[in-house]
């Protein structure tokens, strides 16, 4: 019990900021029902949330309890780094602009594995590295269309996001875990499935008798890809944390 009171004690200023007038009761959980292990996570949750309002320049206020409660119940049970990350994140998001915020976001880390989470982080950088090469090699798109730097609404996901195809080779470093599938990301909301038809009409046999003799063939190509949802650019931009003060 003296550990758990020293490991809870590591984090007792940012846990009394960040819960405010529940500090108590979440102090009580911590020391009365959480197991040592769950208690290690926490605080390494805290540390990461303080690291990052810290580097954001920003102070931590109280999160509303709607939040902070099954954050601090969630990242008490997460020892991976990236998760932990996310979570940390998402508490420091929450300390600063708890209406953008949804209790979705965190049903939706909930159900990420470990390897979903490091995957989203590279395929982020992946398709806005992909999209930006487009733009500069594409003569439709270099003048109209802004260097991007974060993903985006309606962004297509890197062609080889989940494992190479035909005419693209995913770059050497670039590898899908096993356990990473679109259909997770769809479910969550997180991607969504875009087609484009193409259709030509073949001219070569156009001889008619008569009007109603008219029948041309029509080939028909079907496109289709992945491309990130708002959805996804607000509960990212949520687990990276707030954005520095100005």
């Amino acid at each position: 019990m003296n550990d758990l009171s020293e490991t809870f004690n590591k984090a007792a200023d940012l846990v009394h900021r960040l819960t405010g007038p529940v500090c108590d009761d979440i102090g009580a959980m911590i020391s009365d029902g959480m197991k040592p292990y769950r208690a290690k996570n926490l605080v390494n949750a805290l540390q990461k949330t303080e690291r990052i309002l810290r580097e954001a320049g920003l102070p931590a206020n109280a999160v509303p309890t709607r939040l902070l409660f099954p954050i601090v119940d969630a990242s008490s049970i997460e020892d991976d780094e990236t998760l932990q990350e996310m979570w940390a994140g998402l508490l420091a998001t929450a300390s600063q602009q708890t209406d953008s915020v949804s209790p979705s976001f965190i049903e939706t880390l909930k159900q990420l594995t470990p390897g979903d989470a490091r995957h989203l982080e590279v395929i982020c950088q992946e398709s806005v590295k992909h999209f930006n090469e487009v733009r500069e090699s594409s003569r439709y798109l270099s003048k109209n269309v802004a260097i991007k730097d974060r993903i985006c609404d309606g962004m297509a996901l890197a062609p080889w996001a989940f494992g190479g195809v035909r005419w693209h080779a995913e770059p050497k470093e670039f590898d899908v875990p096993p356990s990473v599938y679109p259909d997770t990301y769809v479910r969550l909301g997180l991607i969504r499935s875009t087609f484009e038809v193409k259709s030509s009409f073949d001219r070569r046999d156009f001889t008619p008798y008569y009007e109603d003799d008219i029948h041309q063939k029509v080939d028909s190509e079907v496109d289709g890809w992945y491309e990130f949802s708002e959805y996804a650019v607000r509960f990212l931009d949520s687990c990276h944390g707030p954005r520095p003060a100005k």
